[in-house]
């Protein structure tokens, strides 16, 4: 939704989505099994794989209907989001261990002979 547009009068809920299920504050009425959170992934790389291989450069600009930010700006701000909650959850870690999560990246390739140290 936010990927694409948050103010899509049109969007429904997921049948997986129950009410404060995206609310850390509060305890979910219902437990999620790994299926339904792998058949949902699914479901969002999708539908957003769907949505940029039809977008075009010049509609990067483009306003969705009803909807206040340019579709990059909706697109680099899932990307910020994201960015967000791992420095949350690289904190508690770090605060929890006291130990520093090793991050893979450009510097440090995924290990491909599956020796791997997930702490630095």
């Amino acid at each position: 939704m936010w990927f694409i547009n948050p103010r899509d009068k049109n969007f429904r809920e997921p049948s997986i989505h129950s009410e404060n299920l995206n609310n850390f504050d509060v305890a979910p009425d219902k437990t999620l099994t790994l299926d339904d959170i792998d058949n949902y992934f699914n479901l969002i790389v999708f539908k957003i794989k769907d949505y940029i291989s039809k977008l075009t450069d010049e509609e990067l600009l483009d306003y969705p209907d009803n909807c206040e930010y340019t579709k990059f700006t909706l697109i680099l701000a899932q990307f910020r989001h994201l960015h967000t909650h791992m420095g949350m959850i690289m904190g508690f870690i770090i605060d929890d261990t006291g130990l520093w999560p090793n991050v893979l990246g450009l510097t440090h390739p995924i290990p491909q002979n599956g020796d791997y140290n997930k702490y630095c």
